[in-house]
């Protein structure tokens, strides 16, 4: 529903991971999703579904109040709850003004018998064959450490990082899948690396979009220095990075002279620490500057994510009819776009020929 209303929708993603090792008794987020704003920005959406309707079954007002506080510990803008048992009015009116709309099964039902139909309900990373795909994936990585570490980053880890970090590591898990592509091999490891390559390319087209969003709030002469800062640093701020820096050459340059070593390698040392960009920096922010000429830039999200699922994860064309219900423009609009994206790619991580069909036809 979220999906064809116009979000960017996931299901299940997972909040043991990105709070471990603390235990908590929030297993996952049963929905995920982001509305684009006309000027870019990501407006988070959380929600939960509860079909039991016996006695001990969840109620309305509970779980909208539960899920109430769980949107703040997650920094979301707003929550769905669904329920079996059908909220009353006066129940749907109070949790509103907490930011929650209270649903029941029925009304989900209704929607969906309204809005969809057979060209809708299995497509994309949407419906059964959407979920099949997820859990072979998992089961096909188990016991491959890295791959492994990259499925459960893209089910947890991503969707609780800023745009800059999250672009990031999205690329560097690009480079890591290329090592795992054997072309011509097609067996459960292969599905799950489409699977990955797939979920990788949408999410970071939907983090660009933001990143768009940041440039086109900047100030066009200290955006550059601005993103490669961004992109520099980790865990730790980049002007905090260079004050340690700063600290360390001072340290490293007393040690050196007690040691009496030649200047060249003073010289040399400094800025040894300082937060450096990757390769690849300069022609993201160009990327970046690229995209932000595109009209029609708040759909790319949503219509990358059908395309690329469709073509690298169910291997087939996808659906003028379900293409039509994530995009009003023209698809070679949203496939100029995607060729920059493949172009960028292409020369800082390299993409399998496949993938890279997929992505730039």
């Amino acid at each position: 529903m979220q999906f064809f209303k116009g979000a960017y929708a996931r299901r299940g993603i997972n909040l043991e991971r990105h709070f471990h090792p603390e235990p908590l008794l929030v297993t996952d987020l049963d929905l995920l999703s982001f509305d684009i704003t006309a000027h870019l920005s990501l407006y988070k959406t959380i929600g939960e579904a509860k079909s039991g309707t016996g006695k001990s079954a969840p109620k309305p007002l509970d779980r909208a109040i539960w899920i109430a506080g769980l949107k703040r510990l997650v920094d979301a803008d707003a929550a769905l709850v669904i329920t079996a048992l059908r909220p009353s009015t006066r129940v749907r009116d109070t949790v509103r003004s907490l930011g929650v709309t209270a649903m029941s099964v029925d009304d989900l039902t209704q929607w969906e018998n309204t809005h969809l139909n057979e060209d809708l309900d299995d497509v994309g990373s949407q419906g059964p064959g959407a979920l099949f795909a997820d859990a072979r994936t998992r089961k096909s990585v188990k016991g491959e450490p890295k791959l492994e570490r990259i499925y459960w980053f893209l089910r947890s880890e991503v969707w609780f990082l800023e745009a800059f970090q999250a672009a990031k590591r999205l690329i560097g898990a690009l480079c890591e899948l290329r090592d795992f592509w054997t072309p011509g091999i097609e067996d459960d490891q292969a599905a799950a690396l489409r699977w990955m390559y797939a979920e990788t390319l949408s999410i970071l087209t939907l983090q660009l979009v933001a990143l768009v969003g940041r440039y086109q709030g900047s100030n066009s002469g200290e955006w550059p220095g601005y993103a490669r800062d961004r992109l520099a640093e980790g865990a730790i701020p980049a002007n905090n990075q260079r004050a340690l820096a700063a600290a360390f050459d001072t340290y490293l340059a007393h040690i050196l002279g007690e040691l009496r070593a030649p200047a060249i390698m003073s010289v040399e040392t400094m800025g040894a620490f300082n937060p450096t960009p990757p390769e690849w920096a300069n022609e993201l922010i160009e990327l970046i500057a690229r995209l932000e000429g595109f009209p029609g830039l708040a759909e790319l999200p949503r219509q990358t994510d059908l395309v690329i699922t469709e073509r690298l994860v169910r291997r087939r064309k996808e659906g003028t009819k379900a293409v039509a219900a994530v995009s009003v423009r023209e698809p070679e609009e949203f496939a100029r776009m995607r060729r920059q994206i493949a172009a960028f790619l292409r020369g800082s991580v390299g993409l399998p020929e496949a993938v890279d069909k997929a992505l730039s036809t």
